[in-house]
């Protein structure tokens, strides 16, 4: 199959007729003047064409990924598809991840506890809808946030949508919109002394001078847990303790569409983490083993704003950096 002929089979959305066989050249085209309309697109006459050849070579990157993975998941054109992998990484990543993170001395144990086959945070209520990060690298922000969403859900019933806008402009050992650490964030909350409410302090996609009211505080945390890399110990944590934040290398979700993202680490690097994102269960989907992650590039990116990646080989690096805040 053409990488045209694939890619126009992965986009329903844009009801592309792909029953008969049709030249490269005017299918692109075609291909990215829909693009264009469906995500508001506009550039002048050599941007456009400049962002046409950054178009075609997406294209050849989504069959390398599609041809190589080992799972059930799609690539295609995604809004992100204008953008070359640079200005993807500067845009939408965080480039303040390490190497290495030890886990905390208190939850290095071994459970026995069974696992169901499949749970999801979700259905309890302890997740919060899905956010549109926007151009801005914050994703560090909105995993540590949107796992004290969670803590504090399981601790005392109420799900806040919490400012992550907040830490973007009062955590100063991170870098805001630049990127960050979700443990540097735990530690910036304890430091400020709370969280504010979204609606109090609403996220503006940019860095400005810290506007913090301590009088507005709702929910605060006590400390948190870093996890050992072992998948079965984190997904027993998950099952029993809430959502987790997550570090990953996100090179590839400028391409996909749906399933499970099954990538070996010659093609995913596990060691380049760049991305921060929130684990709200596990599954098995016909024997393969999976994680559910929800991401922050709004619901029009992935399986409703969610993806899934497998579970049980650290694809792409899912369980080197995994933390959560603690509430007591």
């Amino acid at each position: 199959m053409s990488p045209i002929m694939y890619v126009l089979m992965s986009l329903p959305l844009m009801q592309l007729n792909v029953e008969s066989n049709i030249q490269a050249s005017s299918d692109v085209r075609q291909l990215y003047e829909n693009f264009k309309r469906k995500y508001n697109k506009y550039f002048e006459n050599d941007e456009d064409q400049r962002r046409l050849e950054i178009f075609k070579e997406n294209l050849e990157q989504a069959k390398i990924y599609q041809q190589t993975d080992l799972g059930t998941a799609k690539y295609g054109v995604t809004k992100f598809f204008d953008l070359t992998d640079e200005e993807f990484e500067a845009q939408y990543l965080t480039a303040k991840f390490p190497e290495i993170i030890e886990p905390t001395e208190e939850i290095r144990m071994n459970w026995t506890k069974e696992l169901p086959p499949y749970f999801d945070w979700r259905e309890k209520g302890a997740v919060s809808p899905v956010v549109n990060q926007g151009r801005c690298g914050c994703c560090w922000s909105f995993s540590a946030v949107q796992n004290i969403e969670g803590q504090w859900f399981l601790r005392y019933g109420r799900l806040f949508r919490l400012s992550a806008q907040q830490l973007i402009d009062c955590d100063y050992v991170d870098r805001g919109c630049g990127g960050g650490f979700p443990i540097d964030a735990y530690m910036a909350v304890q430091r400020l002394g709370g969280l504010q409410l979204s609606i109090d302090y609403p996220y503006i996609a940019s860095r400005r001078a810290c506007k913090f009211n301590p009088r507005q505080v709702v929910a605060f945390v006590n400390g948190f847990a870093v996890l050992p890399r072992n998948e079965q110990q984190i997904a027993e944590y998950l099952y029993r303790n809430g959502p987790l934040s997550v570090g990953l290398n996100a090179h590839t979700l400028k391409y996909y569409n749906s399933g499970i993202i099954d990538l070996t680490a010659k093609q995913c690097n596990p060691k380049a983490l760049n991305h921060a994102a929130l684990s709200v269960g596990f599954g098995i989907d016909e024997s393969t083993s999976f994680w559910i992650i929800k991401n922050t590039f709004g619901k029009d990116w992935g399986e409703q704003g969610y993806f899934r990646i497998f579970r049980g080989n650290d694809t792409c690096g899912i369980s080197r950096v995994v933390s959560s805040s603690k509430v007591v």
